[in-house]
């Protein structure tokens, strides 16, 4: 497999969190990945290693800072709001085409495996005329679908999985998190899901530290990447 666009039945399902365990788990294994966070919102300037971006630098083993940061995500608004919304706010204009060949150019360069991060859920805005699923299609990439426990969220579930089916992007496996230590456990909700989904499940159990996989990193990679 070439790379993975990473995306999520909503927001705080933990796309970060799982992508940084994927590049911790490649680097390690001598396959350095190329991670790119196309746009990014809510995040300090002062604080950059703890953004979506920094973090994936730092699980890339690179380091942070306001240039390294530029060169994996396209654009980086302070409000956390949607990044259409953000961009609008502050008087940004977001075109698509600009966004997907910044994406295109960069993993056309890099000869190893690529992962693309989504901003929010499958159907969220990037901009104002093209949502996370139409990056997805447009990149060609394999979908990694992430999904937490809540009510409701086996309905977001299916919901999303029935949409990027129709766009002929099924999921290769569904990634259930544990984003807090009160979260229900992954297991009872993947004993759910396997009564409505044969897509492979995996969980993600919740590890205290930032970047700490409590080991589904290597699982979940091998998977994807063998």
């Amino acid at each position: 497999m070439r790379g993975a666009f990473i995306t999520a039945i909503g927001t705080d399902c933990g796309k970060t969190h799982v992508s940084a365990a994927i590049l911790r788990h490649l680097r390690s294994a001598g396959r350095p990945a190329l991670a790119l966070k196309p746009v990014m919102s809510g995040y300090s300037p002062d604080q950059l290693e703890t953004s979506d971006a920094g973090r994936l630098l730092l699980a890339m083993g690179r380091t942070v800072d306001a240039a390294t940061v530029g060169e994996i995500c396209w654009r980086s608004f302070v409000e956390p709001l949607a990044p259409n919304v953000a961009a609008r706010r502050a008087g940004v204009a977001l075109a698509y085409a600009d966004m997907l060949s910044f994406l295109r150019e960069r993993m056309a360069r890099h000869t190893g495996p690529v992962l693309v991060e989504g901003a929010g859920g499958v159907m969220s805005p990037l901009t104002d005329t093209h949502t996370n699923i139409d990056l997805a299609q447009d990149l060609g990439l394999p979908v990694v679908l992430l999904a937490s426990s809540y009510l409701g969220a086996v309905s977001h579930t299916l919901t999303a999985v029935d949409v990027l089916t129709r766009r002929h992007l099924k999921p290769v496996m569904i990634v259930v998190t544990e984003p807090s230590v009160d979260a229900s456990p992954a297991a009872l909700f993947i004993d759910e899901l396997r009564r409505w989904t044969a897509i492979p499940l995996y969980a993600a159990p919740f590890a205290p530290g930032i970047d700490d996989s409590r080991g589904y990193g290597e699982e979940i990679t091998t998977a994807l990447f063998g």
